[in-house]
């Protein structure tokens, strides 16, 4: 894999002792977990698109796709897919979204690789904007979530 050209811009460059994600895998701040592996974390987005989007990241730290291998890459797509069938099975969404930004210019709001999954329903289309979930929807919608992944990686 060649070079990156330059370094993506993102002034929220944090190291990783001050990462949000990383003091979320680390268990020092709380989150709605939804999986967990060895390499990999999915919890509920704080402040969501829609009830039940959710973040895939690697445990490991790194700001953008250019800080991973070709197979952490690969790695945390295949998560964020098994993700999305638990996250639309649990939201009976219509389908989803997978994004994922790299640097400021981009939106990246925290340096810590991630995959958005974001539910949508037909009655929503052409709804991008954030919507408020209280702690007992949270909870309740990441329990259900965790419920399906299970339930599907149990044949």
């Amino acid at each position: 894999m060649r070079s990156p050209p330059k370094r993506i811009y993102n002034s929220a460059s944090v190291s990783e002792e001050d990462c949000v994600f990383c003091k979320i895998v680390a268990g020092r701040l709380p989150s709605h977990k939804v999986y967990e592996d060895a390499k990999h974390v999915a919890f509920l987005d704080i402040n969501p698109f829609s009830e039940g989007h959710t973040l895939v990241c690697p445990k490991r730290h790194g700001e953008t796709l250019w800080d991973m291998d070709e197979r952490e890459i690969a790695e945390v797509f295949r998560v964020a897919s098994k993700v999305s069938m638990g996250v639309v099975a649990a939201t009976n969404a219509d389908g989803f979204r997978i994004m994922q930004n790299n640097g400021e210019a981009a939106n990246q709001a925290v340096p810590h690789l991630h995959v958005h999954v974001i539910p949508s329903k037909l009655e929503d289309k052409g709804r991008f904007t954030r919507i408020k979930l209280d702690e007992g929807q949270m909870a309740r919608v990441a329990g259900a979530i965790a419920a399906e992944i299970a339930r599907q990686a149990d044949p």
